[in-house]
């Protein structure tokens, strides 16, 4: 054998002995059907798992909960997964796992260990550690000694290499994933940052997937190489770090295309404190709407609707602003319920100048559009209300004429909301019906641009309902958040709350 290829047969390392002793471990996973338990659950399961100080000492929260144990852990589905090296033999093979079993083993493991110890893992010593190593070494042909490479600058340089390989993964995945739904998302705006985004056509994505598989291939060659010049980690002859042969797969995650409003607000939070390149939410919205969409007992359903850009003529006064019928109550301690709800159409009063040269203003073409949201809640019932019967609007303009209003005005002391349907034009920038029912599907009030009643929605409307998370555990219709572009809603989710 060449003593240059030592590293090739032998390693860097050898085993010089192990580590023993014993490793436990247990997850245990509850799952609640019905939600008002979870915080009984919750404190039942720490009551049991939890071990006792000495032996014979009993934990006295379990006590408390042994009366109704029962009734706790009814709708609840356990899952448990062990996993142990050592000990020998926990418990009899017909004796199931559940939580006394594994607080029982967990408090027995280490006597258990010490009667039946495993090999956990091995010591790994260099060979230049050796003095025999060494005196061979030494006695070598001077052209002709071991040559042992060091991997130690190398881990820092893989921990970059497998992040990147990683991320080409997810990015690989999710254009493949767009590739077969390319509805569930749009494409980037191009601008001075992102000047070539990858459109939706198959072409561009299967382009963008062969740039993802070319860094995947790239990075395991470096990898190998690696193997036999680990100097390729180090910094070169004039201490600058090497490039690598491969792009930032952050380069093409800016240019792919984005998902579009289809999760809660609270899942959508989480995506973009994950990753920023999915762009879900706006400044705006987290900035609006945040401290409620941390609230356990608040759903925020995603947004409907189809915005435009606002025009920066000055033949459009327009504007783009967020509102959330919850602002209302921001100095409250608890959210007041929903009692009263109606509906404003927008009516078009002014002269319409740009008919002249054959075009409608945007206050025209939003004639009988959704415009504005009034809304009142239990603790106003004592305070006077508007013409309408409500004690606040949000959104655009509130409309005077009873005529723009919808019928009936929505009693929800007596009646309790379970869906919201959501009707809107493609590219018009703004809803043509919003429509509350109960659970029986009767209408609570509701705001149709086409026709009020049973009318049949027309040919070209998209329709989106949104439902309380679950009618079991008692969510009823806490309000609505959206924007609006001072005439009209462009787009409006609903908020519903736990009872």
């Amino acid at each position: 054998m060449d003593n240059t290829k030592f590293t090739d047969v032998f390693g860097d390392c050898f085993i010089s002995g192990f580590t023993e002793g014993g490793e436990f471990s247990a997850i245990v996973s509850i799952k609640v059907s019905d939600k008002s338990k979870v915080s009984a659950v919750k404190a039942a399961a720490e009551a049991e798992i939890a071990i006792a100080a000495a032996p014979g000492l009993s934990v006295g929260t379990k006590n408390g909960l042994d009366k109704g144990k029962s009734d706790v852990w009814d709708d609840t589905e356990t899952t448990i997964s062990v996993n142990w090296a050592g000990g020998g033999d926990l418990k009899p093979a017909d004796e199931k796992w559940d939580l006394a079993t594994v607080v029982d083993v967990a408090t027995r493991f280490p006597h258990l260990v010490q009667t039946c110890a495993q090999r956990t893992s091995a010591v790994l010593t260099r060979y230049t550690s050796l003095r025999s190593f060494n005196e061979a070494d030494a006695r070598n042909p001077a052209g002709d000694r071991f040559r042992i490479l060091d991997y130690d600058l190398c881990s820092l340089y893989t921990q970059d290499l497998f992040s990147a390989f990683l991320a080409y993964k997810d990015i690989w995945a999710e254009l493949s994933e767009m590739m077969k739904n390319p509805d569930r998302y749009r494409e980037r705006d191009p601008g001075t940052d992102v000047p070539d985004p990858i459109t939706l056509t198959p072409r561009s994505l299967n382009e963008a997937r062969l740039l993802a598989r070319k860094g995947l291939t790239q990075i395991t060659d470096v990898t190998k190489d690696l193997i036999y010049n680990p100097s390729l980690a180090d910094l070169d002859g004039n201490g600058n770090q090497r490039p690598v042969p491969y792009a930032w797969p952050g380069e093409i995650r800016k240019r792919m295309p984005i998902r579009h409003h289809g999760l809660t607000i609270r899942e959508q939070a989480d995506l973009v404190r994950r990753d920023t390149n999915y762009g879900l939410l706006t400044a705006q919205e987290v900035s609006k709407i945040g401290q409620w969409a941390r609230d356990e007992d608040l759903e925020f359903a995603p947004l409907i609707g189809d915005r435009l850009p606002v025009p920066t003529s000055w033949l459009h006064r327009r504007r783009d602003s967020l509102f959330c019928t919850l602002d209302q109550e921001r100095s409250a301690k608890t959210l007041d319920r929903l009692t009263r709800l109606r509906f404003h159409a927008h009516e078009c009063r002014s002269v319409n100048w740009l008919a002249v040269i054959g075009r409608q203003t945007h206050s025209k073409r939003c004639q009988g559009r959704l415009s504005s949201i009034g809304f009142s809640t239990d603790g106003e019932s004592a305070a006077t209300a508007r013409d309408d019967g409500t004690h606040h609007a949000v959104g655009g303009r509130a409309s005077a004429n009873p005529a723009f209003w919808s019928q009936p005005l929505a009693d929800l002391e007596r009646a309790a909301a379970s869906k919201v349907r959501v009707e809107y034009e493609q590219g018009s920038g703004c809803l043509a019906a919003l429509i509350v029912l109960d659970a029986h599907g009767q209408e609570l009030t509701s705001w149709k641009e086409y026709g009020q009643g049973k009318v049949s929605m027309p040919a070209g409307l998209k329709s989106v309902e949104q439902e309380a998370p679950d009618e079991r555990s008692g969510w009823v219709l806490a309000g609505f958040w959206g924007h609006d572009d001072s005439v009209v809603i462009t787009s409006v989710g609903a908020i519903w709350r736990k009872a």
